[in-house]
C-alpha cells in the first residue's frame, strides 16, 4: 500500500506515523519545504496541488489512496476534484467536511438528532465560551465571564472575519472519539480523554478512558455512530465532548483525520484508524476493531534553554524535521528534533503500560530523566510530579 499524504503539519504527523506503523508506504506533499511530516514520509514533495496540479497529479496517481491532511477548503476540493478524474480513491468526504468545518452548521445538525450538546447563549447563564464557527482547534477561543467578556470575545470573532458560536462553559472531562463510515454504516473505534491548556490546545492525551462510567462512554459512542451514519459519511470524523454531569454534551465534529488521539488510540490497543479507514474505503470492508488491553499516555514537550513545560499543539508545531525515535530517555518512542547537546527541542513523548497507572509512572520517569539529562532547573506542567 503506497498512500499520499497531502500536509504536512500536524495531521500530517499523525497520518505518517500511522501509516508507518500500517507498514504503508508514504509520500508527503506540502507547498512548505519545512514543514514536519515531511522528514517522517518515504517520500517527499514539496509542491501546491492547486498551482501545480499536473505534478501533484503524477505524484499522487502512482498511489493507492490518498488521505488529506490539512483543512484548506480550496486544496481539499482540488483533490475532490482530482479523484473523481482518476482511479485513485480519496480517503476523505468533501461534503461531510462541509458540514462540520461550520460550527453553525453542525450544531443544526446536532440539534436536529437531539444530541446533547451545551446550551445556547441566551438561553443559559455566564460564563460562556465564544468561538469562531469555521475555524478548527482553539483558534479565537475565548471563555467570558460577564457581559464584557462577551462583548470582547465578539468583537474577537469579528476581527477573524467568522461568525459566532457562543455557548454555556460547562467543565468536566473532555473526551473524543474516531468514528469511521463506508457511506452507510459507521463504526466508532477508541475513546480518549484530552488534556487541554490554559489556551484550550491540546497538550496530552490519554488512553484508555478512566474515572467516566462505562454506559458514558457507550451513549458517546452510540451519538458518535448516529451522527456519522446521518451524514451517509464516507471517511473519516471526529467527535468531541465533555462530560457534564454524567452526560456527554457534544461539543463538535470535524470530518477529517484529527492529530493526537489516534497515535494516542494506537499506542494504548493497537487500534491504527488508518487501517480501518484503507479497508473501509478501499476494500469495501468497513469492520469494528478489536482492541487489546493497554495504555498510552500522548504528550507535547517544548525545551528552551533550562526551562522544560508541557504544551499545547501550537508550539510543538515548531518542532523541524522530526525524527521517530525509541526508547529516548525511556519512552516508549518520541517524535522529536533532539539532539544531544541541542538547548532548543520539541517532543510528542509518547509513553506506554499495562495499565493506565504503569503508563504514568513511565511518562513521570522519563520526565525526570529528560530533566536530569538536560540540566532542566525550570519545569512547568499543571499535572506534574516531578520537579526539578
Amino acid at each position: 500500500m503506497r498512500l499520499g499524504i497531502v500536509g504536512g503539519k500536524l495531521q500530517g504527523i499523525e497520518c505518517a506515523y500511522l501509516a508507518r506503523k500500517a507498514g504503508y508506504e508514504t509520500v508527503v506533499i506540502d507547498r512548505h519545504d519545512n514543514a514536519p511530516a515531511l522528514s517522517l514520509a518515504d517520500e517527499a514533495a514539496v509542491l501546491d496541488v492547486i498551482s501545480q496540479a499536473e505534478e501533484a497529479k503524477r505524484v499522487l496517481s502512482d498511489c493507492d489512496a490518498v488521505l488529506p491532511a490539512n483543512e484548506e477548503l480550496s486544496t481539499l476540493t482540488a483533490l475532490d476534484r482530482m479523484s473523481r478524474r482518476s482511479e485513485v480513491p480519496l480517503l476523505f468526504d468533501l461534503s461531510a467536511y462541509r458540514t462540520s468545518s461550520s460550527k453553525l452548521l453542525s450544531n443544526e445538525l446536532l440539534k436536529g438528532l437531539n444530541v446533547p450538546m451545551p446550551l445556547p447563549w441566551p438561553d443559559c447563564s455566564y460564563p460562556v465560551v465564544v468561538k469562531p464557527s469555521s475555524l478548527s482547534g482553539s483558534a479565537g477561543v475565548m471563555r467570558a465571564d460577564d457581559k464584557d467578556g462577551l462583548a470582547r470575545g465578539l468583537q474577537r470573532v469579528k476581527e477573524l472575519n467568522d461568525g459566532a458560536v457562543v455557548q454555556e462553559f460547562v467543565e468536566g472531562p473532555s473526551i473524543s472519539i474516531e468514528v469511521i463510515g463506508d457511506g452507510k454504516n459507521a463504526v466508532p473505534l477508541v475513546t480518549t480523554e484530552v488534556i487541554i491548556d490554559y489556551s484550550y490546545d491540546c497538550r496530552m492525551v490519554k488512553c484508555p478512558l478512566t474515572g467516566v462510567d462505562a454506559e458514558v462512554e457507550a451513549s458517546f459512542r452510540e451519538w458518535g455512530r448516529r451522527i456519522a451514519e446521518h451524514m451517509s459519511l464516507r471517511g473519516i470524523m471526529d467527535v468531541e465532548a465533555i462530560v457534564h454531569k454524567g452526560v456527554p454534551k457534544v461539543l463538535e465534529i470535524d470530518a477529517r483525520i484529527p492529530s493526537q488521539t489516534p497515535a494516542a488510540a494506537y499506542n494504548a490497543t493497537g487500534v491504527n484508524l488508518i487501517e480501518v479507514l484503507v479497508d473501509a474505503i478501499v476494500r469495501g470492508r468497513l469492520e469494528a476493531p478489536v482492541p487489546r488491553q493497554g495504555a498510552a499516555i500522548y504528550e507535547h514537550l517544548a525545551i528552551d534553554g533550562d526551562a522544560m513545560r508541557s504544551c499545547g499543539e501550537g508550539v510543538f508545531a515548531q518542532v523541524r524535521r522530526p525524527k521517530l525515535m525509541r526508547g529516548l530517555f525511556g519512552s516508549e518512542e518520541m517524535i522529536t528534533d533532539y539532539e544531544p547537546g541541542r538547548k532548543s527541542w520539541r517532543a510528542t513523548m509518547i509513553c506506554t503500560g499495562a495499565t493506565p497507572d504503569e503508563a504514568w509512572e513511565k511518562r513521570s520517569g522519563c520526565i525526570g530523566r529528560i530533566i536530569e539529562s538536560n540540566q532542566i532547573s525550570q519545569y512547568a506542567d499543571p499535572g506534574m510530579e516531578v520537579r526539578a
